[in-house]
């Protein structure tokens, strides 16, 4: 009962818990010192602590973007004389992301990507060039340049705002709208975003105080604000948001080091919503925490000391740390963070990268493999059909399995009907059994269950007694079993019919709609 209470409050809080061990951390750098440029960590949410798992060469991979459900990942190659480009990565069957390909940007210097995830489309700041790269995807697959779109102008900042200088990406929280933060207009480029990712070419320029150099935004969970944190002037502007409009509400110091030009780098929102945290370099070392008021402006709280020039900081899924990337120290600190206080603490927990720049969370994949084995399955040698079929066709990605029956690891089946001869729990069993079954002839089909991308589809015929209505109880017993053994891939589509006969008398036969990674 408390348990329950305690859920419900958090949702009510706007979060919800997180399996906080089940995770990895990706960090992108920069790589003249010789490193990948992508190196990937394991994470332990609960204790903050990471291990090296594995790394993909990328020559100046400042930035990434992956899609919502981890299966893509896309970087940058923050290069000139026409060496830029986006590479896309695919998760393996090992969970690994492995390369796919790479697509020129046209102009020089990506430094930020970002994804959409209803048009599949890809979307690169090119700093040197001043530009908007867009690109459409084809399972994660980059495709040629559909777009390049060249800013215009300048600002009053000599030797730094002599020319655009494109350095961060946002999509709207509606999706309608494309934001580009360019640090040499001192401008915010809004674009309509098309039905099909692209996005129309002429912008709407939101300006900024001349000589602020915006370099990223953050909009609110709800969108009703927009966060700016300024790299020249070292400050945050707050714009009130509606329709698309932009309206500053407030200016705020970040960085109150008495030196000038600033070198604010990145800005984030915790996940409970309450505080806006921003990194300072270069005049000050430094992250700066601001209490979020229920107006939107910001408040101030604290200065917390960190590592020579962090750039890109990020904090991780439950709110419980904050990672900072220090480009000069070559290590990413690992900060907790009280979300009553807003309070910052060191670790001493560093995870050692080469001028780390970026950092992204991903939920690890269950593999099934393992858990069939913690879960102590037997999986049955395959049973052969009974009449003239087979019991799995694969098409293209797609696996098709016949329905299965209850099979018995020692032989045999589970025989009879619910609510005559079989009750509930004894239903959920032989259809939980049947799962046990369907899986040994995945297996046998396609060799490595980790190559499942997800069960789409299950149709489930529950032997039934006249009056028998718990159906979809019984196809509990199935379904509980392809979470446990996939996690969130496990979870799918689902139909459970009753029936008054069944072949043999089994108490239920199951099919499943399976599709593989590509």
């Amino acid at each position: 009962m408390l348990a329950s209470i305690l859920l419900a409050f958090i949702n009510l809080l706007g979060f919800s818990a997180v399996d906080s061990s089940q995770y990895a951390v990706v960090i992108g750098s920069y790589t003249r010192e010789g490193n990948a440029g992508i190196e990937v960590f394991d994470a332990n949410l609960s204790t903050g602590k990471t291990s090296r798992a594995y790394s993909l060469k990328n020559p100046n991979a400042s930035y990434q973007a992956i899609s919502a459900d981890t299966r893509y990942l896309f970087s940058v190659t923050e290069e000139g004389k026409g060496k830029s480009s986006v590479s896309a990565y695919a998760r393996n069957n090992r969970g690994e992301y492995s390369f796919i390909n790479s697509s020129s940007t046209i102009g020089d210097g990506p430094c930020f990507v970002a994804y959409r995830e209803a048009s599949k489309t890809v979307y690169a700041a090119n700093y040197g060039a001043g530009s908007l790269s867009v690109f459409k995807t084809e399972n994660g697959r980059v495709l040629p340049i559909a777009q390049h779109i060249e800013y215009k102008g300048s600002s009053v900042v000599k030797g730094r705002q002599e020319a655009p200088h494109a350095h961060n990406i946002v999509i709207s929280p509606d999706q309608h709208y494309l934001y580009v933060v360019d640090l040499g207009t001192d401008n915010i480029h809004q674009h309509k975003i098309y039905a099909d990712g692209l996005v129309d070419e002429k912008s709407v320029d939101i300006p900024v105080p001349a000589g602020n150099g915006p370099r990223h935004m953050v909009f609110n969970q709800n969108g009703t604000h927009a966060y700016l944190i300024n790299e020249l002037s070292g400050t945050v502007n707050v714009f009130a948001v509606a329709n698309g409009r932009f309206n500053i509400i407030q200016e705020i110091a970040a960085d109150t080091a008495a030196a000038s030009p600033k070198g604010s780098a990145d800005i984030h929102i915790s996940p409970s919503g309450k505080w806006l945290l921003s990194s300072n370099r270069v005049t000050s070392n430094e992250v700066t925490v601001f209490a979020i008021q229920p107006d939107g402006l910001l408040k101030k709280t604290s200065h917390q000391p960190v590592a020579r020039r962090p750039r890109n900081f990020s904090f991780d899924p439950t709110g419980k740390f904050v990672f900072v990337a220090s480009q000069e120290d070559n290590k990413v600190q690992v900060f907790a963070f009280d979300d009553n206080t807003g309070s910052m603490r060191d670790t001493k927990q560093d995870i050692q990268v080469n001028m780390p720049v970026c950092i992204n969370f991903i939920k690890k994949e269950t593999d099934p493999e393992e858990q069939i084995k913690a879960l102590k399955i037997a999986l049955i040698p395959p049973v052969p059909p009974i009449a003239n079929y087979v019991k799995c066709v694969q098409v293209g990605n797609m696996v098709y399995l016949s329905g299965h029956g209850p099979d018995k690891a020692g032989g045999g089946q589970v025989l009879g009907k619910l609510g005559k001869d079989l009750s509930i729990e004894q239903g959920q069993e032989a259809a939980r059994l049947t799962g046990i079954s369907l899986l040994s002839t995945l297996k046998g089909c396609i060799g490595d269950l980790g190559r499942v991308h997800r069960i789409v589809k299950v149709l489930g015929l529950v032997n039934s007694e006249d009056g028998f209505s718990q159906q979809p109880m019984v196809m509990n017993g199935f379904s509980n079993l392809m979470v446990d053994v996939f996690g969130v891939r496990g979870k799918h589509a689902r139909s459970a019919i009753g029936t008054n006969a069944l072949p043999g008398n089994i108490a239920v036969e199951i099919e499943m709609i399976v599709e593989l990674k590509y």
